[in-house]
């Protein structure tokens, strides 16, 4: 049945408003809701991938300081500031007459000649063209030449091995402390070597290791003084 009571429908207009108010108010509180969600993701994803973070590069730490490296780096640097070489191919030899490996680290004498540490023989190298500086011994089956000569103790030295013969020569260090010094000649071709004189005042015995050649007489002595 009808009911014709106009409070009736006031009342249910008022109710109606009241919930579509409810609704709007619901629908509104959701919108913000996803709002808030939808920036949340976005900002997540334009946040910085730590790998993309720029690190400290080898030249700087995190506090800006000079790593070990570097300053290794720096101190070879300033070691093979103002070396000269004997040689091409030779050690260098600093300002304070050390002899250094291209990394600029001291050679060492007593070492086995494939040491990284031990001074390297050069590539063959043209006679004529080496120092008054450089002591110069030619080796044949008659043995070196000259046989012996003098250095002083700790200078930096440089000896070149020529064979004059058709044969191949060595040029080695009896003494142990001498071990990583070594020069191997074929026929007609010259190498050399720098290194630092013993600091030890003596005679140092020399010959060439090829089979049979030291029996033969390929001998001779480093006169350190």
């Amino acid at each position: 049945m009808l009911n014709n009571n106009p409070n009736y429908f006031i009342n249910n207009l008022k109710n109606m408003e009241n919930n579509s108010k409810k609704i709007w108010i619901i629908l509104g509180v959701a919108v913000v809701i996803i709002l808030i969600i939808i920036v949340a993701i976005s900002q997540s994803k334009k946040a910085v991938n730590p790998g993309e973070i720029n690190q400290p590069t080898d030249a700087t730490t995190a506090e800006g300081e000079i790593p070990l490296e570097s300053e290794e780096m720096i101190e070879v640097n300033t070691v093979l500031q103002d070396a000269r070489v004997e040689v091409p191919g030779a050690n260098p030899i600093t300002k304070d007459n050390k002899v250094v490996t291209l990394e600029g680290k001291p050679t060492a004498n007593d070492v086995s000649q494939s040491s990284s540490e031990a001074p390297g023989e050069t590539g063959p190298v043209a006679k004529e063209e080496l120092s008054a500086s450089v002591i110069k011994l030619d080796v044949s089956t008659a043995g070196f030449s000259p046989k012996e000569f003098e250095v002083k103790t700790g200078a930096p030295i440089t000896i070149a091995i020529t064979s004059v013969d058709s044969y191949v020569h060595s040029f080695v260090f009896e003494d142990p402390s001498l071990s990583a010094i070594g020069i191997g000649v074929y026929s007609g071709e010259t190498r050399a070597v720098t290194f630092n004189a013993p600091d030890k005042a003596g005679e140092y015995a020399f010959f060439c290791n090829v089979g049979g050649h030291k029996g033969r007489g390929e001998t001779g002595k480093m006169i350190v003084k």
